[in-house]
């Protein structure tokens, strides 16, 4: 009778979790463990409540407990898997999916905890591997369709993660979760109005979900439509007023004028119990961005330091090691190795390379020139990056790169070169120049010179602090370690300016700096040498810039956006007492007092 007793109980108790009353489930389960400390379900229904709660160490202990006295259970271990996978555990909560998959071999949940976990450790052809072990189980299993598209998502593979995204939402179209990830493949293809449709679609069913009003508001954000995106990011904060991702995204599209509510509204928010790093992220850089326009600079610098320790994302920065990439890039591109070799590539005109540190002026420059009519603009381009890693498989036999390319002949140059204006071609009508903003690009300056020995090289450089503490402050979606800390920054800008001097140096192309200041301080001047660098004829829509309805999906977006501002001009004065790791690693670089 105890043992019935305990089992109604634990069944009731699994219906109110599922139903969302964790309360009561709790309340329940409390009362179990006092009657049942040993039994093995209560345990698991109790550890179950604590991760409904976000006590992932709670869950993690009592679930442990009903594993040990029952290991025969394939549930437990998925669970077990789930909770140490929100707790970061990834070695331990493979182990746990793993043992479940032992005990159940067509258990579709436990493979695709597994897979998740080696997809959140970036072991991306396991978990694909995975994946379609599950699909291999189940060929119509939505989740499994979703996560495969999730994890070449997260590799950039958007051709491989749209149709396989469709898979997923055409099986379940009441999937949100699969929408969502289509959306955002879409947006990140280009495909803004689509995605956008989407979202609106999944808001008809589900007006109260937060995360999608969010994304809403980022896409019309990017879009130029930042009323509406506000009114997105606000209707996500009257939903959930801690929704840490909107509070983010709101504090970027406006100014705070002077009201601190929601400012300590954000600080007891990261006082709460069990917030994940990500949250306290937006969060520490919206309080950021919030004091700065208050004017409390040491608040605002103590939270982006703070947002930035989180980050976590990918390998730390080592200067060491990029300064070993500047000087091999610097030996091989010499003026001896252009004499030889310069004239080898494409003769095309069309590509115009936008170089500079993040946060320089970047799409400033791109959306200047953008606005002419014969320019269309392609945004930061990832494929003379992805050409630079495959050069070093197609020539000189294996040979890394940059050394690899005293064996490019005419006949690969041109073809790699035709691959990319292949690429750039797609959507530039009836555009004579396409503009690739890929700021990391001035490090590859000397095979584009190779490549495209008649393309347009914009260089934008801005004061070093001034462009230190932009990215500082920023909270980027890709990942770029160096702008985590301080000392990083100082040394990546000064491997910037070392190699953009030897470039200067070594060049048959006419590069063409642009110093933000001078840029917004005579907009009209600095434009006109630009279209006149592209060689074009001058356009007066080149001054109506902010007036573009083209996506913009840097972030930068809010400021193009508007015309013409001086105000992040010598910013750094604010910080100054803050920043002397940076301006040491600057060295002469740095402003002088």
């Amino acid at each position: 009778m105890q043992t019935s007793s305990a089992d109604q109980s634990v069944i009731a108790a699994m219906q109110f979790i599922g139903t969302g009353q964790i309360a009561k489930a709790e309340t329940l389960c409390k009362e179990l463990l006092e009657k049942h400390p040993l039994n093995a379900a209560v345990l698991h229904t109790a550890g179950l409540v604590d991760y409904m709660k976000r006590d992932y160490e709670g869950a993690i202990k009592k679930i442990t407990q009903a594993v040990q006295i029952d290991d025969s259970n394939a549930q437990y271990f998925c669970n077990l898997g789930e909770a140490l996978r929100r707790d970061n555990d990834h070695k331990e909560a493979l182990a746990a999916f793993e043992r479940s998959i032992v005990l159940k071999p067509e258990f579709l949940k436990a493979h695709l905890g597994a897979g998740n976990v080696l997809r959140d450790t970036k072991k991306y052809v396991e978990a694909i591997s995975k994946f379609r072990l599950a699909l291999a189980i189940n060929p119509n299993f939505a989740e499994a369709y979703h996560y495969l598209g999730v994890a070449y998502l997260e590799q950039e593979n958007l051709d491989d993660a749209v149709p396989v995204l469709r898979k997923a939402a055409a099986l379940r179209p009441m999937y949100l979760e699969a929408q969502m990830s289509l959306a955002n493949a879409l947006e990140q293809s280009g495909e803004s109005e689509e995605a956008l449709e989407i979202f609106k679609g999944i808001l008809e069913r589900a007006p109260q979900n937060v995360a999608i009003h969010n994304n809403v508001g980022n896409i019309l954000k990017n879009l130029g439509r930042m009323d509406e995106a506000i009114k997105h990011y606000e209707k996500a904060l009257e939903i959930d007023p801690d929704h840490a991702p909107a509070h983010y995204n709101l504090s970027r599209t406006q100014k705070t004028d002077g009201e601190e509510n929601e400012a300590e509204r954000m600080e007891e928010m990261l006082k709460e119990k069990g917030l994940d790093d990500n949250r306290k992220i937006n969060l520490h850089f919206a309080l950021g961005k919030i004091y700065d326009d208050l004017g409390e600079f040491d608040k605002a610098f103590k939270h982006f330091e703070n947002g930035n320790d989180l980050d976590k994302r990918g390998e730390e920065f080592n200067a060491e090691g990029h300064n070993m990439v500047i000087n091999r890039l610097m030996a091989q591109f010499n003026k001896n190795f252009f004499n030889k070799r310069f004239g080898i590539g494409s003769e095309s005109q069309m590509p115009v390379f936008i170089v500079g540190v993040p946060r320089s002026g970047t799409t400033l420059v791109e959306q200047t020139l953008s606005s002419h009519p014969l320019v269309h603009g392609a945004g930061e381009l990832s494929e003379i990056g992805t050409a630079v890693q495959q050069m070093q498989n197609t020539v000189g036999e294996g040979a890394p790169y940059p050394e690899c390319v005293t064996e490019l002949d005419a006949i690969s140059a041109i073809k790699i070169a035709e691959d990319y204006l292949r690429f750039i071609r797609k959507d530039a009508g009836s555009a004579i120049r396409v503009t690739d903003k890929m700021p990391g690009n001035f490090l590859h300056l000397g095979i584009i010179a190779l490549l495209f020995p008649k393309a347009t090289i914009i260089n934008c450089r801005r004061q070093p602090e001034d462009v230190a503490l932009s990215c500082y402050f920023q909270h980027f979606t890709a990942i770029m370690p160096f702008s985590r800390k301080l000392d990083d920054l100082g040394a990546y800008i000064s491997d910037y300016d070392r190699i953009m001097k030897h470039w200067h140096e070594v060049l048959p192309i006419k590069i063409l700096d642009v110093q933000y200041e001078e840029m917004t301080a005579d907009h009209e001047s600095m434009s006109k040498k630009i279209v006149e660098h592209a060689g074009l004829e001058w356009d007066e829509a080149c001054l109506e810039f902010h007036k573009q309805d083209r996506p913009v999906k840097t972030a930068s977006s809010w400021q193009v956006g508007q015309p013409i501002y001086q105000s992040s001009v010598a910013r750094w004065k604010n910080y100054d007492k803050n920043i002397k790791p940076l301006k040491k690693a600057l060295g002469d670089l740095a402003a002088k007092e």
